[in-house]
């Protein structure tokens, strides 16, 4: 009980020496959002509309033009019939989609989504490791950023995990 009673004591006289901790600073505050996208994302906030495949065989028919911004719609995970597992597919409640772009040029690709949801890019229907991954741009809509090495020809986009119906996307070749 006497143990008790110390412990209490020392936080009370320890709270005053809490509040004067600093505090985290703020994000700093954005004048305007997406006023400074990244280089090759100009496009970012000219979405055009596009619905998911729901499977491989239809992919024709999600088919991205690279730098180009969309607004995709997506289907709830268990109506996707994913080529290759995602390593995070989301649960029966997220949404997930497959699309398809055309390389022309070998080099570094950059996939961007408006929301934190899993991406993976299929060549030659494998999945490939990214060579970078992080968040976008402070002041941006743009929240994650996923570089890709790719080769020429078609290949595969798949989103899972997201939460929402739809997302906001785009391929670009880094510059």
């Amino acid at each position: 009980m006497r143990g008790l009673i110390a412990v209490g004591f020392a936080l009370m006289i320890a709270g005053p020496t809490f509040a004067q901790t600093p505090a985290i600073p703020a994000a700093p505050a954005c004048a305007a959002m997406d006023a400074s996208l990244p280089v090759g994302f100009s496009s970012w906030n000219r979405k055009a509309s596009l619905t998911t495949a729901p499977s491989a065989e239809h992919l024709a028919h999600a088919a991205l033009t690279l730098s180009k911004g969309y607004e995709v719609s997506l289907l709830n995970t268990p109506k996707v019939a994913m080529p290759v597992q995602p390593e995070k597919p989301g649960g029966s409640v997220a949404y997930a989609g497959l699309f398809s772009f055309t390389v022309e040029t070998e080099g570094a690709y950059t996939v961007a989504l408006s929301t934190p949801a899993w991406i993976d890019v299929l060549e030659d229907g494998k999945s490939l490791e990214p060579t970078s991954f992080g968040h976008g741009p402070t002041c941006t809509t743009i929240r994650k950023m996923v570089v890709f090495p790719l080769k020429p020809g078609v290949h595969t986009l798949q989103v899972s995990a997201n939460p929402a119906a739809s997302v906001k996307l785009m391929v670009a070749k880094k510059p």
